[in-house]
């Protein structure tokens, strides 16, 4: 253990120094906080003012905030894992104990704690999520964006300012619970690629009380989050090779 804590704390100097990556870490504290504290008041202003029932929307909200959740320590691991990448500290983490699968190991499995650790948090603390034993599927899947994310940046940017722009890129993501939410059912086939509509499908359906739809959309949803995370694990390591 004493080598993953080294780690931890190298990233803890860099993250401490680096304003993005801080920001990166702290955003999902925000989203609670907007989730707990604004959408409610926006939602109340918004009736009042408009006569237009916002609230009628919440739990779009709620997995709408929930995609958002791992993208960021998502970003923030990867543009750690490109960091590396960029001053061959990598290679240094190969010859040592730890060995170059301790150290991607380390590096993937840190986002998903943290996604998982701040998913549970926006369930107990946002005041709007509703949370059924099925929501535990959405989570799952949202955990594994986390590495996801983080190996696309490692994997295909060239350095840390290709790594920023095709953080924003990742944005488009937001496009599976719009999909989930807005989209007619015959027509939501085409959103089966996207993997942030599986989380959405799943929590949609545990609210709705359908609890075979919900387990059939996370076991569609984790075989492509499986493919998907064993593709990028195998262009990273071919990357640094």
């Amino acid at each position: 253990m004493a080598k993953y804590r080294m780690l931890l704390i190298n990233d803890l100097r860099h993250i401490l120094k680096d304003p993005m990556l801080m920001a990166s870490l702290l955003g999902p504290m925000a989203i609670i906080a907007f989730a707990r504290v604004l959408f409610p008041m926006i939602s109340e202003w918004v009736e009042q003012r408009y006569t237009f029932t916002l609230s009628t929307y919440t739990d779009f909200a709620v997995i709408f905030l929930l995609t958002i959740v791992p993208l960021l320590p998502g970003t923030m691991a990867g543009l750690l894992m490109l960091d590396e990448r960029d001053e061959n500290i990598i290679a240094y983490y190969a010859i040592t104990p730890l060995a170059r699968k301790g150290y991607l190991c380390y590096r993937l499995f840190l986002p998903s704690v943290l996604s998982i650790l701040f998913i549970v948090l926006f369930f107990l603390l946002s005041g709007i999520a509703k949370v059924q034993v099925e929501s535990g599927y959405a989570l799952i899947l949202l955990a594994l964006e986390a590495p996801c994310i983080a190996l696309l940046l490692a994997s295909f940017a060239a350095n840390k300012v290709e790594g920023l722009a095709l953080s924003k890129v990742n944005g488009l993501l937001i496009a599976g619970p719009i999909i989930v939410a807005f989209v007619p059912e015959p027509w939501q086939v085409l959103g089966m690629w996207v993997p942030t509509f599986w989380p959405a499908k799943c929590y949609m359906a545990a609210i709705l009380n359908e609890p075979f739809s919900a387990l059939s959309s996370f076991s569609m949803g984790l075989v492509l989050h499986i493919f998907l995370l064993t593709w990028m694990i195998r262009s990273f390591v071919k990357r640094i090779d």
